[in-house]
């Protein structure tokens, strides 16, 4: 073998990340919707909507004020000259100020981000409305407690490895960011995800901010299959970088290896080996990521609030934060009941009609990870 044989993939890594880097700055740069990526301090749109009078607009007819417009550099952010970010209307701005007073008097817990949270998904090829609306319900959970959406509108790598470079991106810029300014965490989120509960925050998921868990990186969960990355959360550093770079490198260093999922399945991988796994936290499956009830009589048992028998503990029920339509077959058709319902269902804490607070549970979790306590029930969250 030549000498400069082993040198090959280090090249090619060096080379892959830079490409990727430098086609994303250009897209972020001639987006329409961003140029700077969101610093996360707040947007403070609510500010002055009370007295704004309608004079234009699709809810002119249904409301007397107007909220001003939101601050699109920070609040809900486009990559990409593809315009794919859905609308977000007059209705939803009112909604987001309603919702904003209802979670912070009714929750019982604290609504306010403690955190620099975001959400991060994807929204390429064509528009599809089921996937407009889950969008809207992130859109709408990051207008209610300021914090911001990141959507990626372009194909910039194959398939789902599309996604692992638009995060790699993410933590790039945010990482030249001075650090007090900078975001500390993110989550992805799949475009077929409809966030249920928009009071709980992203940071309540979050271990406490002490030295004890300082090595947690990455906070994942599983299905009855292993790992899914539909939704999880990252720090915002550079283990997360090199962990990107080792996922998108993954299938050039290792060609073999067969990859059922993509990104997925190396994204599983990589974070059992003994490089990576000591950071990543493995949380149950239903406090960000429940699935909905297959049966035909799933709306009704979710819009009722009811528990029947044959009900999961990992299926979605009200108090849950998101319902992710992982793999449901008509997922289109079955998307668009759900948000067509949850629009006539109210704040669940208001009602007071919640079947599943993870609040508690949450707190106990991570006491237990810091005392090296943790069950396999309490990992899994399985009764």
């Amino acid at each position: 073998m030549s000498p400069s044989g082993p040198w090959v993939p280090k090249v090619l890594i060096a080379v892959l990340t830079l490409g990727i880097f430098y086609q994303l700055l250009w897209y972020s740069q001639t987006s329409l919707s961003t140029t700077t990526c969101t610093e996360n301090t707040g947007s403070a749109w609510f500010q002055g909507v009370v007295g704004t009078h309608s004079e234009h607009g699709e809810d002119a007819n249904t409301t007397d004020t107007v909220p001003p417009s939101l601050d699109n550099d920070k609040t809900h952010i486009s990559y990409g000259p593809t315009q794919c970010m859905p609308a977000f209307s007059d209705r939803l701005k009112h909604l987001a100020i309603t919702q904003n007073e209802t979670c912070a008097k009714h929750a019982p817990f604290q609504t306010q981000e403690t955190r620099r949270v975001a959400l991060a998904s994807i929204n390429t090829g064509d528009p599809e409305e089921a996937y407009q609306r889950a969008l809207q319900s992130q859109m709408l959970h990051s207008a209610i407690h300021e914090t911001s959406t990141h959507i990626l509108c372009e194909d910039l790598a194959d398939g789902a490895w599309n996604k692992i470079a638009f995060l790699l991106n993410l933590l790039m810029t945010e990482m030249l960011k001075p650090a007090s300014s900078r975001l500390e965490w993110i989550m992805w989120i799949d475009r077929d995800v409809i966030v249920l509960d928009t009071c709980r925050p992203l940071s309540s998921f979050l271990p406490p901010p002490t030295a004890a868990f300082d090595k947690i990186n990455l906070i994942t969960n599983h299905d009855a299959l292993g790992l899914n990355a539909g939704v999880f959360m990252f720090r915002v550093n550079e283990w997360s970088i090199q962990l990107f770079n080792t996922i998108l490198a993954f299938r050039y260093f290792r060609p073999d290896q067969d990859l059922v999922l993509a990104e997925q399945t190396a994204m599983e991988i990589i974070i059992q080996e003994d490089q990576w796994k000591d950071a990543v936290a493995r949380v149950p499956w239903y406090w960000f990521n429940a699935y909905p009830k297959l049966e035909d009589d799933s709306l009704d048992t979710y819009r009722e609030g009811s528990e029947p028998d044959d009900l999961e503990w990992f299926r979605a029920r009200k108090g849950d934060f998101a319902v992710h339509f992982a793999g449901v077959g008509g997922r289109s058709e079955r998307m668009l009941e759900w948000t067509e319902m949850l629009d006539h269902v109210d704040n669940v804490w208001e009602k007071g009609d919640a079947l599943r607070d993870v609040t508690g549970e949450i707190q106990t979790y991570w006491e237990s990870y810091e005392s090296g306590g943790l069950t396999d029930a309490q990992i899994s969250g399985e009764p």
